[in-house]
Parts: C-alpha cells; sequence; structure tokens
C-alpha cells in the first residue's frame, strides 16, 4: 500500500539509529532470538556468533542499531528475528529511548528493566 500522508516535519531520529557519522565501532552478529532496534544485546549461547537482548547491564556489549532492511510489524514493533544478522554499536552514539532528561557528559545508566537509560543509580546485577 502507498503512504496516503505524510508529516511536514520529521523527528529527529529514531530508536536504534546511528545519531552521527563520528568514529563507530560497529560488530555483526546472528540475533539468537529476536531482538529490537536501540536494545542492549550481550553475547549468546555461541559467544563469537550471536547476541541476544541483554539481562543485565554489566552483561551488555553493545546497541543493536536500525537497519532500512528490516520492516516494522503492524504494532510498529522494528526488530531483528532470530537468526537475522544484527549490527551492534560497541562504541560509538546512537538514539535510545531514556526514562529522563540526557545531559551532556553525565553517567547514563542502562535500566535492564524498562530497556532504557537513566541519569539515576542504578543497582548493579
Amino acid at each position: 500500500m502507498s503512504q496516503l500522508s505524510y508529516s511536514l516535519y520529521q523527528a529527529a531520529g529514531f530508536k536504534g539509529q546511528l545519531a552521527d557519522l563520528t568514529n563507530n565501532d560497529v560488530a555483526s552478529y546472528s540475533a539468537e532470538t529476536a531482538v529490537p532496534f536501540a536494545a542492549a544485546v550481550m553475547l549468546g549461547t555461541d559467544k563469537e556468533k550471536q547476541v541476544l537482548t541483554a539481562t543485565t547491564a554489566a552483561a551488555a556489549i553493545g546497541f543493536a542499531i536500525a537497519t532500512h532492511t528490516v520492516e516494522q510489524t503492524s504494532a510498529g514493533v522494528a526488530q531483528y528475528a532470530a537468526t537475522e544478522t544484527v549490527n551492534v554499536l560497541k562504541r560509538g552514539r546512537v538514539w535510545v529511548e531514556t526514562e529522563d532528561a540526557v545531559v551532556a557528559g553525565a553517567v547514563a545508566n542502562l535500566k535492564i528493566s524498562r530497556g532504557k537509560l537513566t541519569a539515576e543509580a542504578v543497582a548493579a546485577a
């Protein structure tokens, strides 16, 4: 179906989008399970080849970055399916959801229970 309407102004960015083209360290892995865009990921069962959504902040190795090769579902969810190649940003800047205001230079903590970054202290898991 063709697009019938569009917004005059686009959003500044979307989850999983690279923020800029500065030095980025991106590695490719196979998704062990479905992995949403911008999700923190950890190494999977095969630690050399697989990733899955992180279950602890300490295990996170990076964030799943978005790709235009994946269609979002009718519910608006954009994610890599199991066995698809996931691009993982290990160092660089990416658009992610936050729980509170982002302050340049401040520490951002990963709140696994919500899958978002926050300025508040988070208990180590």
